[in-house]
């Protein structure tokens, strides 16, 4: 898709048997994109979270206990799913303000998209102008390089706890990418349906909420801004990105890589 061209809304969300949302802390996908993460499970999907980090650094307490904060905030994300009914939540526990797009990164996660082998990917557009936030950014390349590239190899497959199940696994391939927190939107959903459950999970990670009723405001503005540029009350916006569906110059061509 072009950048000129206007967004579209998207009614009914499209059938997915199986998401896989790569974040970067607790919290991000209830933030960004927890209602349409709502309405993919209303439709039938199955989603799951991998999670770069556990936020150990998410305090503005300089010497605050790591350790001690980022099991809370595991803790919280998971309170978070079980709100959003989401099947399963990995942590690769990366420090906090830390994450790289390096080798080991994008191999954990490609061993865990072997095992759970989604059809949809939700990440960051590590492409957003002027980002100043690095794990977002560098999450939304980890997630491409596992994605479009060792994934689609044989390779290990990893448990929910980082540990090998098989050492050599058949690849694969995820056919699309919705990037969320971008300047390039091409997709739009009315997500009035379910913003009282993402609000409910964002206030959920109560470490990052001192005011409740503050945070569940912020959640509703966020998405009213959104939805008036699209006629629509509340909403959030995504950039979908078809994978090549083979390495042939015809598949990459029509995925827009030439």
């Amino acid at each position: 898709m072009h950048d000129t061209e206007a967004p579209r809304l998207v009614a009914p969300i499209p059938a997915y048997a199986h998401v896989l949302a790569v974040i970067a802390h607790p919290d991000d996908v209830e933030a960004l994109c927890g209602g349409t993460v709502a309405l993919l499970r209303d439709a039938g999907a199955r989603v799951s979270y991998v999670l770069l980090t556990s936020g150990d650094k998410g305090s503005p307490d300089p010497l605050a206990d790591r350790v001690a904060l980022g099991a809370r905030r595991e803790a919280e994300q998971l309170a978070a799913a079980a709100l959003l009914d989401v099947a399963e939540v990995i942590f690769l526990r990366r420090f906090d303000g830390e994450v790289s797009d390096d080798a080991p990164t994008r191999a954990a996660l490609a061993a865990q998209i072997r095992r759970l082998r989604p059809d949809l990917l939700l990440t960051f557009d590590p492409w957003y102008d002027y980002s100043f936030h690095n794990d977002h950014r560098q999450c939304g390349f980890v997630a491409l390089a596992a994605a479009r590239t060792l994934a689609r190899r044989p390779g290990p497959v990893c448990g929910p706890a980082g540990e090998v199940v098989a050492p050599l696994a058949p690849p694969h391939a995820i056919p699309e990418v919705w990037f969320f927190h971008t300047e390039r939107p091409t997709i739009v959903f009315d997500i009035a349906p379910t913003i009282a459950r993402k609000a409910a999970a964002r206030v959920a990670h109560a470490s990052q909420a001192a005011d409740p009723v503050a945070t569940a405001r912020g959640i509703y503005t966020r998405a009213a801004a959104v939805g008036e540029r699209y006629g629509l009350a509340l909403a959030e916006s995504f950039r979908a990105v078809p994978f090549p569906a083979d390495e042939s110059f015809a598949a990459r061509l029509a995925a827009a890589e030439w």
